[in-house]
């Protein structure tokens, strides 16, 4: 059957009305970085240059490959921690192949992070670029965003996650974690405002803690420092300031009394003569190197150590994500009169159904 000519003649001019009509525009990601700076990149990006290997476990847990998101990184692989390390190596092998670039802790070379083709390079606050190295990068069509999961994770890991998100098109995935640590916060938040006259606990965080190296290693306001602030504790290495972390003499911790001493270290300590604690050790061996530890002068004395307030645990929970469970344990071991229930075994299991790879073994010690 065939169509009368008038409707034949809208039909066509439909049709070529469809035709004449322009390709929808691919909308820009626009955002605000850590610095307050707007980055547009032009779609999510796939190709993603990092200047430090703990952002990997960030990106773990804001898609299911996040070997698969690298053009390069920078090889760090002591502070991803060796079993993080072996097991992302073992799910996703490219991981060895990937470019080696420069870390946040040494002068970056712009030209291996350009060789790498990135669509986008992510840079620590603290990063040694300077804005001249970033104008290098953007010249050459790669845009830079810097964020923050070291100097302030109360106030930056949550903002940096929901950056990485929406610049990797994974902003459902980022808000999902970070709602799950803001829950996980307002606890702790709640119960230290509703607990009246609570003890401020001093307390003594030593972190790469070793009975061989020189005492004492610290963080100071910075850090594991504002977690110390948020428990309503005083911390013995505030006189290190802003700092996150810095060294801080023996006497100074003897003077201190602490109430709480809280040793952390990992795999890495073992050459050290340090805490070994972390996927694989024994927890006999953790609690033979938490004796060392305890048995250097000045340590036996500590209102910590004489009334068995001594604890300790792995550095992998300082990292992205993961540091909800340092928070969490450290809440439990200076306030357990408001904080004995809280499940952290719980906490990470949960967090393990979330992420790309899995924190399992011996992580930290009472």
């Amino acid at each position: 059957m065939s169509l009368p000519p008038t409707l034949l003649r809208t039909f066509g001019f439909a049709l070529l009305a469809l035709v004449a009509l322009p390709a929808p525009a691919h909308a820009e990601i626009v955002f605000t970085d850590i610095k307050g700076r707007k980055v547009t990149l032009e779609r999510p990006a796939h190709h993603v240059v990092v200047d430090d290997a703990r952002m990997i476990i960030a990106l773990s847990f804001l898609t299911p490959d996040p070997v698969a998101r690298l053009a390069g990184w920078p090889h760090d692989v002591n502070r991803l921690g060796q079993a993080q390390y072996t097991q992302l190596k073992a799910r996703f092998p490219k991981i060895a192949t990937l470019p080696k670039v420069s870390g946040n802790n040494e002068d970056m070379a712009v030209e291996p992070m350009i060789a790498a083709r990135p669509d986008l390079v992510l840079l620590s606050l603290f990063s040694r670029a300077s804005q001249r190295q970033v104008e290098q990068l953007r010249a050459a069509g790669i845009p830079v965003a810097f964020v923050d999961f070291l100097t302030d994770p109360l106030a930056n890991t949550d903002r940096s996650l929901l950056i990485v998100g929406r610049a990797i098109g994974r902003e459902q995935a980022a808000n999902a974690i970070t709602d799950f640590r803001t829950q996980h916060m307002d606890v702790i938040r709640d119960r230290i405002a509703e607990s009246d006259g609570l003890s401020a606990s001093t307390v003594y965080i030593e972190t790469h803690a070793s009975y061989q190296e020189p005492c004492c290693n610290s963080p100071g306001k910075g850090n594991l420092g504002r977690f110390i602030t948020l428990l309503h504790a005083k911390n013995i290495g505030d006189v290190l300031g802003e700092r996150p972390f810095g060294q801080i003499s023996l006497e100074h911790v003897v003077v201190s009394e602490p109430d709480v001493y809280i040793a952390t270290g990992g795999a890495y300590m073992a050459s050290r003569g340090g805490l070994v604690i972390g996927s694989g050790i024994s927890e006999d061996r953790t609690e033979d190197a938490m004796r060392r530890l305890l048995a250097r002068p000045g340590f036996a004395e500590l209102p910590a150590v004489r009334n068995g307030r001594v604890h300790g645990m792995a550095k992998q929970l300082f990292d992205p994500v993961l540091d909800i469970l340092a928070l969490e344990l450290m809440a439990r071991w200076i306030h357990p009169e408001i904080f004995s229930d809280l499940d952290v075994e719980a906490s990470r299991d949960a967090l393990n159904q979330m992420s790309a790879i899995n924190l399992e073994g011996h992580y930290w010690t009472d």
